[in-house]
């Protein structure tokens, strides 16, 4: 016995539909007259298997039918347990600082109105050393994922960076322990020194944003003495990929209503070395809103950066992930310059919303009583994301925003709503990379 898959979406493509599955990540192209009778079909999926045996099958495999007995939402927190609570792997973002050599003006940590004090002390650099030799000797983690963070952190790369990188790289290669690091960063301080010694600690990704075209981002982004950075980080950008060659960048574009209009400018810019190893992050400034005709920019700047071979991500829709952020995970905490954990650096720093904090002797100190809060149930429990068809995609707001809500009492925000690209734009252009359309 078969039953049709509650995840599956159709999709108008011009006079056709493109049928998607939110869990298998599949999808088909059919005309209307096809869809129509497949429609009929999978009603009635026995008289399905019966006339068009070879159809059946392969809509089987591709998960738009499934096992009458299996229930695909149970398998979906499944998955979503196993990713959140068995995944050992061990996440650590460390911020040397919150303080920036630049100013943007959406800076968000500026907007959580965070304690900028310096630089993390020597102090609490060894403390962090202690705790990650406690994890590697003791806790006998598999693997360690070091992402540097701020405030800008390569401005403390010396003080602050190297001596843990480098005491976690030695620590991890005697113990068989994987290591990987990674760092958010505006990537106007690199040397081509730093970029080789990033490349002997196991550099293997950096996030790096650029703001428009050289006039819009140079308004935005520069140094105290009013010089612009974009040309600074755009060789930067393809200096990194000669210096480390298994390397993986996010571009992250940060656009408001001015950034997408020019920005094809910076496609040339780009080393077709660097294109290989780039994948652009399109995130609106969360202080703006856009317009239909900035969506639409939006939409043909993705296309064109793609036939550019500079592909993009959706940050809304990760088919077979099954969790919404790593910072969800149980085995991931933020170690601020200051010694305070938190879960997640997209907050504020105040201190209820720490976690607990890195003791002298390499421990952690939680508050069970947060932490409890934030783990008791899973991202897409309630009611509006378990009956969503997008939900394998999705799997609702993080549990930041899951506890802000329950703590304010307000409605959860609808993750899939506040994206800025549609859904449907999305499936199009999942049939498109794989020369369905």
């Amino acid at each position: 016995m078969n039953k049709e898959s509650k995840y599956n979406i159709a999709v108008q493509y011009n006079d056709e539909v493109l049928l998607y599955n939110t869990l298998s990540n599949a999808v088909c192209r059919l005309s209307a007259e096809e869809f129509d009778t497949v429609t009929e079909l999978l009603d009635n999926t026995d008289l399905f298997e019966k006339e068009y045996p070879e159809l059946f099958s392969q809509m089987k495999k591709d998960g738009y039918i499934v096992d009458a007995y299996f229930d695909e939402l149970e398998y979906i927190r499944f998955q979503n347990r196993m990713q959140i609570y068995g995944d050992r792997r061990l996440h650590i973002t460390i911020n040397p600082t919150l303080d920036c050599n630049l100013t943007c003006w959406y800076c968000s940590t500026e907007y959580a109105k965070a304690s900028h004090n310096g630089r993390m002390s020597d102090e609490t650099v060894e403390a962090i050393k202690r705790h990650i030799r406690y994890q590697i000797k003791e806790a006998r983690i598999p693997a360690l994922h070091l992402d540097w963070f701020g405030g800008e952190p390569l401005m403390f790369f010396n003080e602050v960076i190297y001596p843990i990188a480098s005491f976690a790289k030695e620590l991890c290669d005697k113990h068989g322990v994987i290591l990987t690091q990674h760092a958010t960063t505006n990537a106007v301080l690199m040397t081509s020194e730093m970029m080789d010694q990033m490349n002997q600690l196991g550099f293997t990704s950096f996030q790096i944003p650029i703001d428009g075209n050289e006039q819009h981002h140079n308004s935005i982004k520069f140094t105290s003495n009013n010089e612009g950075t974009f040309k600074t980080v755009v060789a930067h950008v393809n200096e990194l990929v000669e210096r480390l060659p298994n390397v993986h960048i996010i571009l992250r574009i940060n656009y408001d209503r001015k950034t997408l209009y020019g920005i094809s400018e910076i496609i040339p810019l780009i080393s077709e070395k660097a294109k290989r190893h780039i994948m652009v992050d399109f995130q609106k400034v969360w202080q703006i809103q856009c317009n239909e005709k900035d969506k639409k920019q939006l939409s043909d700047m993705k296309r064109l950066f793609s036939e550019n071979g500079l592909n993009s991500e959706y940050w809304a829709y990760h088919p077979h992930q099954f969790y919404r952020c790593y910072s969800d995970k149980l085995h991931h905490y933020a170690i601020n310059y200051d010694g305070r954990i938190f879960k997640c650096t997209a907050q504020n720093y105040a201190d209820d919303k720490s976690i607990g904090k890195l003791n002298s002797d390499g421990t952690l100190t939680f508050k069970h009583d947060l932490l409890s809060k934030l783990l008791s149930r899973a991202t897409f429990e309630n009611d509006r994301c378990i009956s969503c068809k997008k939900l394998p995609l999705c799997m609702g707001p993080c549990m930041i925003r899951n506890h802000e809500a329950r703590t304010l009492g307000v409605d959860l925000p609808c993750m899939s709503q506040n994206s800025q690209y549609p859904f449907e734009s999305y499936v199009i252009e999942v049939a498109r990379k794989r020369g369905l359309i």
